[in-house]
């Protein structure tokens, strides 16, 4: 799932190639993507990008025509991605093996919002604002921003008593913070991801809000300046223990573990991050029964 560090490289990408651009068409291949029907897609017809931005997960495109703005707000979920396109495709678009979505043509150049495998998540909402998206509105603190303060991230923690992991992904407390780098986080700020948020010290609290800034500031920078095509591979070579089950730890060399669950999975050091203790795997525990 594309988390806010490729979120925003993808931001870049697009406030760079879109902005002052006009759309001439928006073509959505896939219905059930679009959440939204007033107004109506044709509202971004002729209307001209005034830029991308980021709102948590999300991306934002404004667009204006006349005095009327009108944005294209998408959340690319598990399987989405942005697919850019030098020449406009002239066949018109139709669904596919390609996961094609949406097409936005422009007056030069096109790009398209694709989704792969069977589970469909991609949401595209056309509104007049941005925080009509119920999901945008509802978001919680960026953590890169000024507002997310040592004092602010202490009341976080101390909303309910929660496992560490979860409360850094949950979007209505800290926007942005996904599967992948809650895993970097946890490992850089050596804690394990099943720790209850009241039961973290002082020590821990420090650790933990020293590695949201770090390891989201790295890979913000590591995306920084790379077109759609190269953020995936960035952000899986910039990972420390997400994704690298069995490997070696870079840090202590211990061999890195995995608890799964239903539909995702976590990646720890037990070294770095539990004092050596293996923690249980749920799902594999109940297919050896």
């Amino acid at each position: 799932m594309p988390e806010m560090p490729e979120v925003q490289g993808l931001v870049q990408a697009l406030h760079a190639q879109l902005t002052g651009r006009e759309m001439r068409a928006v073509h959505v291949v896939s219905f059930p993507a679009l959440k939204t029907y007033d107004p109506p897609v044709t509202a971004l017809h002729g209307a001209h990008v005034a830029g991308v931005q980021r709102h948590g997960k999300w991306i934002d495109i404004a667009a204006r025509t006349g005095e009327d703005e009108v944005h294209l707000v998408f959340h690319l979920a598990r399987g989405g991605w942005v697919r850019w396109h030098e020449e406009a495709p002239t066949r018109s678009p139709r669904p596919g093996k390609s996961g094609l979505a949406v097409r936005v043509l422009l007056d030069r150049g096109a790009f398209d919002l694709t989704e792969a495998g069977t589970t469909k998540k991609l949401a595209v909402h056309v509104v007049r604002r941005a925080v009509d998206v119920e999901r945008i509105a509802t978001l919680g603190v960026d953590p890169l921003s000024a507002e997310f303060t040592r004092a602010r991230f202490e009341e976080l923690l101390d909303v309910r008593n929660a496992q560490v992991k979860g409360v850094l992904r949950d979007q209505s407390l800290i926007a942005g913070i996904g599967n992948a780098h809650s895993d970097e986080i946890l490992h850089a700020a050596r804690l394990s991801p099943f720790a209850l948020t009241r039961s973290l010290d002082s020590g821990a609290r420090d650790r933990l809000f020293a590695a949201i800034e770090s390891v989201l500031t790295r890979a913000i920078e590591a995306a920084s300046g790379k077109g759609p095509a190269d953020l995936k591979d960035v952000k899986r070579s910039g990972m420390a223990v997400h994704g690298r089950t069995g490997q070696a730890c870079a840090v202590c060399g211990d061999v890195i573990a995995q608890v799964s669950f239903a539909d995702s999975s976590l990646q720890y050091c037990p070294t770095c991050q539990t004092g050596g203790k293996l923690l249980a795997d749920r799902r594999m525990s109940r297919l050896l029964r």
